[in-house]
């Protein structure tokens, strides 16, 4: 039973990764693409961690600290298992849909957990590989091959995963007893969802200083980890030092907490997963009942829709976070950049004073073009289409409610961004009108624009509410091209249009063609829009 229920949910994964639809096909060339994509994020990371790698193992054998090298290794494998796992944890064994079903079956409560905890381990390992090889490729590349580090080696990647896997699960029942207190669980995974990018991104770009750091402060950090990290240090010295002792400490280390951790949830497991959120029981009053109008009514159900998955916000909103984010670093550090540009030789300070206007624009409008919300908000309809279609309502206020979706989620932070700007950069009233409009103008495009190609091509075949957002032909064409857009309004004024004009002339061109096309896209909308929604 064990192996089959394994099994099935290594097809149920490979299935949801390779079909974007319900009629879909597998096809060769889609295993191909698919196989592709994970080639190349192998070696995107394999070089990052192989460059890594290669320029901290010299300094630390010189220093007498080889060990440290295999100790960073299994840091950063424990932790990025642990960010890439606990939410899949978190999900697989106590969010699973499936839960109570299997469970009113004649199967064992262990087999059940085991087949998942297979599952995450896999997901485990394949992250593992990221850093795992680039360091023993390293490593046996500059140094004499030897079979008993090469034997060590291979035992740590075989049991290190244990470990992330051990504080996963204790992470993700953590999680799941927090999510069933609290009402809004979307919000808290998409924010602590963009704090792991967040500080993806923020490691990336420091990488460099980080390799600066470990090399000159090897000792202090390989006296912290064996003061703080037991398993970690024997690890390490079990490697390099071929210490059986070590080795045998090591693995105490982490087998014992795993085995715990999963005695105590195949003797909890029943109890966690049918466990229900507390409820209380209210009596319900006349002044309890809210009354909204049609429209809003309308666009509560938007809003109410969209927020309840975490991943389509993630991904079709993520230009909401990315303009929010930078308007904060320039609130902290504009006094900075004013400094800067205050040093400028005078003949270049009014060039920049006259680019700075445009520059803000294209600032807000390049993170606002990764907003992507109004292109999926009719394929997520899907087969409850036919329900709102049914009532007696509109079909533009219908379309209406989808707009002002994305405007109310999109326009506000762009709004703060351009506001921050004109603060910080001192810009006089007309000037900061402009950094207003133009995003506002903009957003309004991509709203239309997104709508418009989502009524021309939708998709109401998923299998998964996150493949509209991930792989739907209306969402590729709406990013790609507001993108794109960006891009030539830049290329086309600095390769065309500067001897003719100067570059706010340029900017209030932009913002009357903005307005001009988005009038066109609404009247667009309330003619074909409507007709063509009416024929879904």
């Amino acid at each position: 039973m064990l192996k089959s229920l394994i099994k099935i949910r290594l097809q149920g994964i490979f299935m949801r990764t390779m079909r974007g639809s319900k009629k879909q096909k597998i096809t060769a060339g889609k295993i191909f693409f698919m196989l592709a994509i994970f080639a190349y994020i192998a070696v995107v990371f394999g070089m990052m961690f192989g460059y890594m790698f290669n320029e901290i193992l010299k300094p630390f054998t010189m220093i007498g600290y080889e060990w440290l090298y295999f100790g960073i290794m299994a840091i950063l494998v424990v932790v990025l298992c642990f960010i890439g796992s606990v939410f899949t944890t978190q999900q697989e064994i106590y969010g699973a849909k499936d839960n109570e079903l299997l469970l009113s079956m004649p199967i064992k409560t262990k087999d059940i957990l085991l087949s998942r905890i297979f599952v995450i381990l896999i997901l485990n390992y394949l992250y593992e590989a990221l850093v795992a090889l680039p360091c023993m490729v390293t490593y046996f590349t500059q140094v004499p091959f030897d079979f008993i580090k090469f034997l060590f080696f291979i035992i740590v990647i075989i049991t290190l995963p244990l470990l992330a896997l051990a504080l996963s699960c204790t992470f993700g029942w953590i999680m799941a007893m927090i999510m069933k207190r609290i009402k809004n669980k979307t919000i808290i995974t998409m924010i602590i969802s963009l704090g792991f990018l967040g500080a993806y991104f923020y490691i990336i770009n420091k990488l460099p200083d980080y390799l600066v750091t470990l090399v000159a402060n090897g000792q202090s950090i390989g006296d912290a980890i064996k003061n703080t990290l037991f398993p970690i240090y024997h690890l390490a010295i079990a490697i390099s030092e071929k210490n059986l002792i070590s080795l045998l400490i090591y693995l105490l280390s982490v087998l014992i907490p795993f085995a715990i951790v999963i005695y105590l949830l195949s003797k909890n497991f029943i109890s966690i997963v049918t466990s229900k959120s507390p409820s209380k029981k209210v009596k319900l009053k006349d002044s309890d009942i809210k009354y909204s109008s049609q429209k809003m009514a309308l666009f509560k159900r938007e809003l109410k829709h969209f927020t309840s998955n975490p991943m389509i916000m993630l991904n079709a909103a993520l230009g909401v976070a990315f303009t929010v984010l930078i308007a904060g670093m320039l609130l902290v550090k504009g006094v900075e950049v004013v400094d800067l540009l205050a040093v400028i030789p005078l003949q270049y300070k009014n060039m920049i004073d006259e680019y700075i206007v445009a520059l803000l624009c294209i600032a807000v409008i390049g993170t606002s073009s990764l907003n992507i919300i109004s292109a999926g908000l009719i394929s997520l309809e899907g087969n409850r289409l036919w329900i709102i279609k049914s009532l007696p309502i509109k079909t533009i206020d219908i379309l209406h409610s989808k707009l002002f979706l994305h405007l109310a989620l999109c326009i506000p932070p762009g709004l703060i961004f351009s506001i921050i700007g004109s603060i910080v950069f001192s810009l006089n009233i007309v000037d900061s009108i402009i950094v207003v409009l133009v995003p506002v103008a903009f957003t309004v495009f991509e709203a239309l624009f997104g709508l418009i190609v989502n009524l021309w091509k939708p998709k109401f075949d998923w299998v998964n509410e996150t493949v509209v957002v991930k792989q739907s032909a209306s969402v590729m064409i709406t990013l790609f091209s507001t993108m794109a857009l960006v891009i030539m309004i830049g290329i086309c004024y600095f390769s065309f249009l500067s001897e003719f004009m100067n570059v706010k002339t340029y900017v209030y061109t932009c913002l009357g063609v903005f307005i001009l096309v988005d009038l066109g896209f609404y009247y667009l909308l309330k003619t074909w829009g409507v007709r063509r929604f009416e024929e879904l």
